[in-house]
């Protein structure tokens, strides 16, 4: 008798879940997409090399080039115009890109439906239960269900999923930053190619690229202690925005002020919110965490994307050669637990230079900050975040039990 067809229920439809869900057809494992969302949201970020690589396997890293900007360095500053650093943002002959989120996963998702993957948007999960038969049912919030072999939630950084594998986890940790960012056209600024410059400033960070066509993508971090209280951000116009961002920045570079408010669009002022300890383990039953809910890492590291697109095809790999579900999921997270753990501490430092807004703290900073650069961030020394690749062709060895990474939970 044939076996029948596995069936995987993903939670979450932003960049890792149709990714996911191509990999899984590959496999030969049917799988529907169910997004709390009605519509696509986001503003832009930097998918990095490695994580262009996944869409290459998938045979969108050239759609993803197209709608965006390709990366292939950046250059650090001080807000007076120093100079602490350079370095490579490639890797294994492929660049890094600046992109608009919402073009992303609607390129993914597009790819999937016309791959015949169900997505289903409206949809937020409310309860998940493990069925008789070892299956797995999601209840959303409109009553309605959907079953399955099992489920990977792949729903971000305040994971719904996240709490079935780990009821006593303690969820996101606010980062203490605040952040902010646009798009700018009409500004002739003479910028070296496929350059990203990171600048720290007198009371806040700012962050810049400048497409071919001249199109700036561009975004802001500031320290604040207190966290905002939900939903409080959200009543901040964008003209009022616009008008702190330039006080803000007014004791800096004029240029920085010019994009500022030259601005066609500003994003909502928003917080970050990170995982500074992994729960104890991602995976429960037939049920399996991806990217954000597993090991969000700060923004600061410019990989939370691109480490949501590996755990795809590692996770989709192991299911795939891997018949026993408990094994597959054990050694995805045995193969990826340790990676985003260290990318995680790239994302803390990122984060700790842009809390130092005192003066003498700040000279120590920019003194310091050309040394670390040249030791830590050289092409050499990142070669483990860019140069990362994953075969899809080579098969995954199921790992032995003392190999699994449960009691590490950092």
């Amino acid at each position: 008798m044939a076996k029948r067809k596995k069936k995987a229920l993903i939670i979450g439809c932003g960049i890792a879940g149709p990714a996911l869900a191509l990999f899984l057809k590959r496999a030969g494992i049917e799988a529907e997409i169910y997004e709390a969302r009605t519509a696509s949201e986001g503003f832009s970020l930097s998918l990095s090399c490695n994580g262009l690589a996944v869409l290459q396997e998938l045979g969108l890293d050239q759609a993803a080039l197209a709608e965006g900007s390709a990366v292939s360095k950046w250059l650090m500053w001080n807000g007076k115009g120093k100079k602490l650093g350079e370095g490579v943002l490639a890797g294994n002959g492929l660049k890094s890109v600046f992109i608009k989120r919402v073009p992303l996963g609607d390129i993914i998702s597009d790819e999937a439906e016309r791959q015949g993957i169900k997505i289903v948007r409206g949809k937020k999960v409310e309860d998940i239960k493990v069925s008789s038969d070892g299956g797995v049912v999601a209840t959303f919030h409109d009553g309605t269900t959907a079953s399955g072999d099992l489920l990977i939630g792949s729903d971000g950084v305040h994971s719904r999923t996240r709490r079935f594998v780990d009821p006593a986890f303690q969820g996101a940790a606010y980062t203490g930053l605040i952040n902010s960012g646009g798009y700018t056209t009409g500004l002739n600024l003479s910028e070296p190619p496929e350059t990203t410059h990171f600048i720290f400033c007198k009371r806040a960070f700012f962050g810049y690229h400048v497409s071919s066509t001249g199109y700036i993508y561009w975004f802001t971090n500031w320290p604040e202690a207190k966290e905002p209280v939900k939903g409080s951000l959200n009543t901040i116009t964008e003209e009022q925005r616009k008008q702190q961002m330039l006080e803000v920045y007014q004791d800096d570079q004029p240029f920085i002020r010019e994009i500022i408010e030259a601005a066609e669009t500003t994003f909502p002022y928003f917080a970050s919110y990170a995982l500074p300890k992994q729960p104890s383990s991602w995976h429960k039953g037939p049920v399996v965490l991806l990217g954000d809910a597993a090991h969000a890492i700060s923004p600061s590291s410019g990989q939370g994307a691109s480490m949501a697109l590996e755990d795809a095809i590692v996770l989709a790999k192991c299911i795939r050669d891997i018949p026993d579900l408990e094994q597959a999921f054990a050694t995805y997270e045995h193969l990826r637990r340790d990676r985003t753990v260290k990318m995680f501490d790239v994302g803390k430092h990122g984060d700790s230079g842009k809390h130092v807004i005192r003066p003498m703290q700040q000279w120590f900073r920019d003194v310091t900050t050309p040394l670390f650069l040249k030791l830590f961030a050289n092409q050499k020394a990142s070669e483990w975040m860019y140069g990362y690749r994953v075969d899809w062709e080579t098969q995954v060895q199921a790992c032995s039990p003392a190999d699994t990474p449960k009691r590490r939970l950092s």
